[in-house]
């Protein structure tokens, strides 16, 4: 016999060992499991043999069996340590103490192995180490592998839930049908909701901690990339544009929900649509400010007329923009000789590009009401004066 085949047959005869020390073993696991780990040490010991030692009995038997057979390890299938990932996150244990477990489970094994080895042969320990290492690394990585595609499915129904509540209050058509939502859904409703959209590239990833963060009875769901959160009418919806890592937040009033609701919403959403076109980039705005923006929102069939009123004029006959820029300029500052500095024009220059806006668009730059109409035509298509 080779010396190879002598090792090999004292590697299986240890193994053999090993698995006949299992039910003392395990006993042992479950008592380091819960000296080490909170989540583990609030274990009944029901729960301990059901949930946890059966799957460290399924992972030691597993490798153990294959070695005392003279069967490689390499291909062991791993199934059961996959759906013992996802269980873990059933039970509400976190991947990180779930993953010490692992550890645990594998310095205890592997003291095992070393008490199980006789006089004269503690040359094999080093190939059955690295094997045994090996092994661990590809059970561990299975086992994390079942929990984080779990948490993943369990977030998108989550995630899936919290907009089916919010879209269904928003749809509700009277006080029965949200009395409906909250009894189908089993949630207290407040009697009323400030609405705040949050618009940025993490919003939808930071949608938990923003919830963790926020009152108790703030609802939360995706609204195309952005967030609508429904906050209890006396909450402040600032603090929750900082938890969300928000670029462009709008808030309106409280409403109840249903009809008066979805009112509040598509005109925050308005609002934050005619922003973003007007060039702004953050903030944090509530139904006092953005008051032209939210002109524009109420009013989008008047402002569009408006806007091809004036707009389409200039595009016509200033092919280069340059009457559209000297009005843009003027309507800023409201003074001639403060736009031709800015320009770097004379200030008759100026003056002829705005008799020029006036002839071709009626409207005269110079009288604060039809200023005003400007005003509305410029900002209309996101050029903000």
């Amino acid at each position: 016999m080779s010396s190879r085949d002598r090792d090999d047959e004292v590697i299986r005869r240890i193994a053999r060992r090993v698995l006949d020390r299992i039910d003392e073993l395990l006993p042992q696991m479950g008592a380091t499991y819960q000296r080490a780990i909170p989540e583990y040490a609030r274990l009944t010991p029901e729960q301990l043999e059901r949930e946890v030692l059966r799957t460290s009995r399924r992972f030691v038997e597993s490798y153990f069996g294959n070695v005392s057979e003279g069967r490689s390890t390499e291909r062991l299938d791993l199934a059961a340590l996959e759906q013992a990932g996802r269980r873990r996150l059933e039970m509400g244990v976190s991947l990180d103490s779930a993953l010490h477990a692992f550890r645990l489970a594998g310095r205890e094994t592997w003291q095992a192995v070393v008490e199980a080895v006789e006089d004269g042969e503690e040359v094999v320990l080093g190939p059955l180490a690295a094997e045994w290492i090996d092994y661990m690394d590809r059970a561990s990585s299975r086992f994390a592998e079942g929990y984080v595609a779990a948490s993943h499915e369990h977030l998108r129904r989550l995630d899936a839930r919290r907009s089916a509540i919010v879209d269904a209050l928003l749809e509700a058509g009277d006080w029965g049908e949200v009395a409906s939502v909250a009894a189908q859904w089993s949630i207290a409703l407040a009697p009323s909701y400030r609405p705040v959209l949050l618009a940025g590239d993490d919003v939808l990833v930071r949608i938990d901690l923003l919830l963790q963060q926020a009152p108790p009875d703030t609802l939360a769901g995706r609204r195309g990339d952005r967030v609508l959160a429904l906050l209890p009418d006396d909450s402040d919806p600032r603090t929750l544009a900082t938890s969300a890592h928000a670029r462009l937040t709008t808030f309106g009033c409280a409403a109840a929900p249903g009809p008066e609701l979805l009112t509040e919403v598509r005109h925050i959403e308005a609002v934050l649509a005619a922003a973003e076109r007007a060039g702004r980039t953050a903030g944090v705005f509530g139904p006092d400010d953005l008051l032209l923006e939210q002109l524009l929102a109420a009013s989008q069939r008047v402002t569009d007329t408006l806007a091809g009123r004036v707009l389409d004029p200039l595009a016509a006959q200033d092919p280069d923009g340059v009457f559209l820029d000297t009005l843009r300029t003027y309507l800023a500052c409201g003074s001639v000789p403060q736009t031709a500095a800015d320009q770097t024009v004379h200030a008759n220059t100026v003056a002829y590009r705005l008799r020029r806006v006036k002839v071709l668009t009626g409207l005269d730059a110079r009288v604060p009401e039809q200023a005003a109409l400007l005003v509305i035509a410029v900002q209309a298509r996101g050029a903000p004066p």
